[in-house]
């Protein structure tokens, strides 16, 4: 069965640096930019037959572990049988080898053929879309497929139960030269798959089982939490202990900063003050809802994925779920996603800012926003659930999991991060000249939403006003707004990031005050005579 490692163990005669230095100068070549170490690594695990689970952040060079190991298989074809990197193989590799490669969105699939074929790897990518396209051309993509020039297959998780498919398999000469069974978004056989959303993840692993013995099993991923959800996918996936690496980096961004933030007002309606700040910010900003209708209820734009790429006048990207994993738009300042549902969430959408230009001033954010209801939810989970989170982080309480309330009730975003994805405090450094060439970053600091008094941001006028001024901030002026008239009494509430600003800051509220004088009068309706009526300002947590 496919869950043992094929033909993998037995001795090699080269020295692994010796092995993984050959290896590199067969790749490097063909690639637009050096191969990361790890990734590196995990290429020759495969190669020597492991199966491979990777973990590391978006934007850590995920693809390269499939475009990787295509160019170094046509490569290998072009060796000599005494060369000494094919004399030390300890697995069979067929002529003319195909690898097929699960991606979890039609455009994705599209889009990374593209990249594929841009590299010299002649790829395929057949979903319901691009059959439809064929169709209408009159041609059979499925034929295309047979062509044994074709190197890597491109597929939507449902074909891989359909009936062309399995047609396909039947034909002795196409099985015979799979050689790898990829996935993108690995952690998506969780999320998709047992919930229901998408079913057909959960037949990743059984379509292993059905690949011949010498196929290996590379996925990757950003989010895959620690514990439970890990063994999960490896026991989904058929895996067997001894037959795969499980390679996990960081996936922690020390540049993108995480701010969590609640909703004033309902999502139901029309309007959403709490985001107007993003108009008057000038940022490239995607917004992610939670559902189609609240998506709609936003902005909705046929063309927006083109506009928000080419036109600089074009600010604003919204989406549900649609965009959450793979999209790697170059321009992407600040993601907001409203009610993100876990972790992983927060991170797979997060991680589309900054994916291109991640140093520049200020950096990217991710700013997350929740009700008061959600927020509240979460200390009643911790409280309930605080004895049955020792034996597993991923229990459910209604909607919201232990991991889920753990996040939003913690003193640090990051360092809690950290924790749920075991992300490792140090690691070894990363000899590419991609990393050699980039500005080291403190991993050690943080400057989430729970630590930005400690840990301010350069260029603070250009933040948006969800890092300036908290929540709580903002509760403890409207409750003290009846004798805030000067700057002096304005004091009290300002901290590093306001100084500068109170006079600004008193201007408004100067202002707002003469919003409530107006408001406190009202019509008598037996004389027809203004009368004063005294209104009590509310505390922020009556405000809605």
């Amino acid at each position: 069965m496919n869950g043992d490692s094929p033909n993998a163990g037995s001795p090699s005669c080269l020295s692994f640096i010796t092995k993984v230095n050959l290896i590199r100068t067969l790749i490097r070549p063909h690639l637009p930019h050096d191969i990361h170490d790890y990734v590196l690594e995990g290429i020759c695990k495969a190669l020597e037959g492991f199966h491979v689970i990777s973990v590391v952040r978006t934007g850590g060079g995920k693809t390269t572990y499939f475009t990787g190991y295509m160019i170094l298989l046509q490569e290998l074809e072009k060796l000599s049988e005494d060369h000494c990197l094919k004399k030390t193989l300890n697995r069979t590799i067929p002529k003319n080898p195909l690898c097929i490669i699960v991606y979890p969105t039609k455009g994705l699939q599209e889009d990374m053929a593209d990249q594929f074929n841009s590299l010299g790897i002649p790829s395929l990518a057949i979903n319901e879309d691009t059959i439809r396209a064929a169709w209408n051309k009159r041609t059979d993509l499925w034929a295309q497929a047979m062509d044994p020039q074709l190197r890597c297959l491109l597929l939507s998780p449902e074909q891989l139960s359909s009936k062309p498919f399995n047609t396909a398999l039947s034909n002795s000469l196409f099985y015979s030269r799979i050689i790898a069974l990829d996935v993108d978004e690995i952690h998506l056989i969780l999320t998709w798959g047992v919930i229901g959303f998408w079913l057909c993840f959960r037949d990743i692993g059984n379509m292993l089982m059905r690949l011949p013995r010498w196929t290996t099993l590379t996925g990757v991923t950003a989010t895959l939490s620690a514990g439970t959800d890990t063994q999960e996918v490896t026991r989904m996936l058929g895996l067997k202990p001894g037959s795969f690496t499980f390679m996990r980096r960081s996936n922690r961004r020390p540049e993108l900063q995480l701010i969590f933030r609640t909703l004033r007002q309902s999502t139901q309606g029309w309007s959403f003050p709490d985001l107007n700040w993003i108009l008057d910010g000038h940022r490239k900003t995607m917004i992610y809802c939670s559902t189609i209708s609240l998506a709609f209820r936003l902005f909705y734009n046929k063309r927006s994925r083109d506009l928000f790429v080419n036109d600089l006048n074009c600010q604003v990207l919204i989406s549900t779920d649609a965009l959450k994993v793979g999209n790697d738009f170059p321009n992407v300042d600040d993601v907001i996603v409203i009610e993100p549902q876990s972790p992983d969430d927060i991170l797979q959408k997060g991680g589309r800012a900054g994916r291109k230009l991640p140093f520049l001033t200020p950096g990217p954010h991710c700013i997350c926003y929740f009700s008061e209801s959600t927020m509240k939810r979460a200390k009643a989970v911790i409280q309930h659930g605080k004895g049955e989170a020792e034996a597993g982080q991923n229990q459910r309480h209604g909607k919201m999991t232990v991991q889920m309330a753990r996040l939003l009730s913690t003193e640090c975003i990051s360092a809690q991060m950290d924790v749920l994805f075991d992300n490792p405090a140090e690691e070894p450094p990363c000899g590419c000249e991609n990393c050699s060439s980039l500005p080291t970053t403190n991993t050690n600091s943080c400057h989430c939403s729970r630590c930005i008094p400690e840990a301010p941001l350069p260029s603070l006028p250009s933040l948006p006003s969800a890092a300036l001024l908290t929540d709580k901030r903002i509760g403890d002026i409207l409750d003290s707004f009846a004798k805030i008239r000067t700057i002096d009494d304005l004091a009290p509430h300002v901290n590093t990031f306001l100084r500068g600003h109170e006079q600004s800051l008193l201007n408004k509220i100067l202002e707002l005050r003469k919003k409530f004088d107006r408001m406190a009068i009202a019509l008598d309706p037996d004389n027809d005579e203004y009368v004063q009526v005294n209104i009590s300002l509310p505390s922020s947590s009556n405000m809605t």
